[in-house]
């Protein structure tokens, strides 16, 4: 059974400190980050949405491919069109760059939306790790106004007792190293992610 909810990739990076091909299509072991984070989402949403900033460089996926409404290139801009151009009432959000999102952990934060609530973000010991989330459309009005004041940080637009946390407790069962959250910015990044997946390739 898959969640009524809308997976979102956010796709849209400069890709500055990695250059050359685009992170998301980086193999990790048999398969790219892209192939990996879909093949999750897909099995787990009835919708996925991926945020780019070059729509022709996505052709050929089953996903919707969206870019930004309000053209800030930053996450926040991309979570935005994100939840604007979702068919369901939340979204779960995630960069293109995490190669080791797991199934248990997005269906554990999933299952803790609930009414009321704008957000359901994990806190881990670095903090809220917000793009690995659920968002509510309610978001959308929200996130408009941090982008109008140049205000890019994802939780600057939370709001007081709408925001669930998940403490970091609840997720190491589901992922004792917390993977899910590890994401590729550099080479050194890429190569460690290799090293992770138990495969190096040249």
């Amino acid at each position: 059974m898959k969640f009524n909810v809308t997976g979102v990739i956010l796709a849209g990076g400069k890709n500055s400190r990695l250059p050359g091909e685009k992170k998301t299509f980086r193999k990790i072991g048999e398969t790219t980050i892209l192939e990996n984070i879909y093949n999750v989402f897909s099995s787990l949403f009835k919708e996925v949405i991926i945020v780019v900033n070059d729509p022709k460089d996505f052709a050929g996926w089953d996903m919707t491919i969206v870019t930004d409404i309000i053209p800030a290139k930053c996450a926040l801009a991309g979570l935005h069109a994100g939840l604007f151009y979702a068919s369901y009432p939340y979204v779960y959000a995630t960069a293109c760059d995490t190669p080791f999102v797991r199934p248990l952990v997005i269906g554990h934060i999933v299952g803790k939306i609930e009414k009321g609530y704008d957000v359901i973000v994990p806190r881990t010991d670095d903090g809220l790790e917000t793009l690995s989330a659920a968002y509510s459309k309610d978001c959308i009005p929200f996130i408009e106004e941090s982008l109008k004041k140049d205000i890019y940080m994802i939780k600057k637009f939370f709001r007081p007792g709408k925001v669930k946390e998940i403490p970091i407790h609840e997720l190491r069962p589901l992922d004792p190293d917390l993977q899910f959250i590890f994401n590729v910015n550099t080479p050194e990044d890429l190569e460690k992610a290799r090293a992770m997946a138990g495969k190096k390739i040249e």
